[in-house]
């Protein structure tokens, strides 16, 4: 948990480290949807990034904005809707036996997500096309 929220940076260290990530993961979801939305290319690797895409977004989305929520304005929330919050970031709306499926599904759909992103960026192809030679 430590190094989930940053505390091992001390107080504006793990500030600016849940805005930092946070707001990334934000960043990525809103990007990734007008992309969708705007762009018509086509190829296998788009594919499955844009399928998997649609599958997290909500959820990646909601995480995000629930934790930023909870780290940030946690004590001037009302009396029980940080615990709702916090339920709905941790996936403890599934149950006990559900939501560490739920978060390891999230985190390896996430880093699918940058992995496939990463392999359609052009700078992944220059890499690849130095390394042969």
């Amino acid at each position: 948990m430590h190094i989930h929220t940053g505390e091992w940076m001390g107080a504006y260290g793990s500030a600016a480290w849940v805005a930092l990530v946070g707001g990334g993961i934000l960043a990525l979801a809103l990007t990734g949807l007008f992309l969708v939305v705007t762009s018509r290319a086509k190829g296998q690797p788009r594919v499955f990034h844009r399928i998997l895409g649609a599958t997290i977004l909500l959820p990646l989305a909601a995480t995000a904005l629930t934790g930023l929520t909870v780290h940030f304005f946690g004590n001037a929330l009302p009396d029980g809707v940080a615990d709702v919050l916090m339920s709905i970031h941790q996936g403890g709306w599934l149950g006990k036996t559900l939501r560490p499926f739920y978060v390891l599904l999230l985190g390896c759909g996430l880093l699918a997500m940058i992995v496939s992103g990463l392999k359609m960026a052009r700078g992944w192809q220059r890499f690849r096309q130095l390394r042969k030679g």
